[in-house]
């Protein structure tokens, strides 16, 4: 969007694309993000220039060269619709203790493309999570996600049948490997306490909801090895089960070549002066 303007008023393209990138989150390319207030930019034919708003901020080389590492998966290369800006060969200067200038920067056309994304509903979801501080179970966490699984999957399948239809159940052990979901290296220490959380996916709620009632005794007592003392584990929350709704996930990712930039766009154009008109009336 702040490219938009400069290059309709005939700047050129590579500056108009660096400096609307670099000015996309306002004080995102200051030294001192929190003082918000924005930036102002000055575009001409070799480069542009920024500087913040607020009088006691500033911006660096660092703080705006560093914002093409910014959700960006090239920090020289980004490619936007009808071209790529290349800041590969791009100068930063720092001009003023709060000013910065940008040169260099380059701009390659390309075929003008839309990005076209798109979500769809699928199943829904039910959650249960529950808290766990038993030593045993703690050294053994990889056996335990096993053995509960296998538990979890057989109760739904003995206690509903065909009448579960299509459904997932996922244990993520956080404080083990919940976020990575990558293995834990073999020497890891067990962690002090875990919290699981049951992710049960089925064709309806009500259908998930009914899964994690079926299941939910497990979550109580369910022992690592047969034979032992059954052990106690924490739900936080009665009702254990928390429905979570329909699940929605991308269908759709895709970029298309375009002959005109608006030949995928509905324009509607509405006539808004004549409200106007009967709010001043009334007012």
């Amino acid at each position: 969007m702040l490219a938009c303007f400069p290059l309709w008023k005939g700047a050129p393209r590579g500056p108009s694309w660096h400096a609307g990138e670099t000015a996309e989150c306002g004080s995102q390319c200051t030294a001192n993000t929190i003082l918000g207030s924005g930036v102002f930019l000055m575009i001409d034919q070799d480069g542009f220039e920024v500087e913040p708003l607020h009088a006691e901020n500033r911006c660096t080389v660092h703080s705006v060269s560093a914002h093409m590492l910014y959700e960006n998966s090239n920090p020289f290369r980004l490619t936007e619709p009808g071209g790529v800006l290349d800041v590969s060969a791009a100068k930063y200067e720092q001009v003023t203790d709060t000013k910065v200038r940008v040169t260099g920067s380059a701009w390659h056309p390309q075929p003008y493309t839309m990005k076209l994304e798109g979500a769809a509903g699928g199943q829904y979801q039910t959650i249960m999570i529950v808290g766990i501080a038993d030593p045993q179970v703690l050294s053994n966490l990889d056996l335990f996600h096993d053995r509960m699984h296998h538990a979890l999957m057989g109760r739904v399948q003995r206690t509903m049948g065909d009448a579960a239809g299509k459904f997932d159940i996922s244990l993520r052990i956080y404080g083990w490997n919940a976020v990575s979901g990558r293995p834990v290296p073999k020497d890891a220490p067990p962690p002090r306490e875990v919290g699981v959380m049951c992710v049960i996916t089925a064709a309806t709620q009500d259908l998930a909801t009914q899964m994690a009632k079926a299941c939910n005794p497990y979550f109580f007592h369910l022992p690592l090895f047969d034979g032992v003392e059954l052990p106690s584990y924490g739900f936080p929350f009665t009702p254990a089960d928390i429905a979570r709704g329909q699940v929605f996930e991308f269908k759709l990712n895709h970029v298309v070549e375009l002959n005109d930039p608006l030949e995928l766009v509905r324009t509607k154009w509405i006539d808004l002066s004549g409200e106007v008109t009967k709010e001043a009336a009334r007012a």
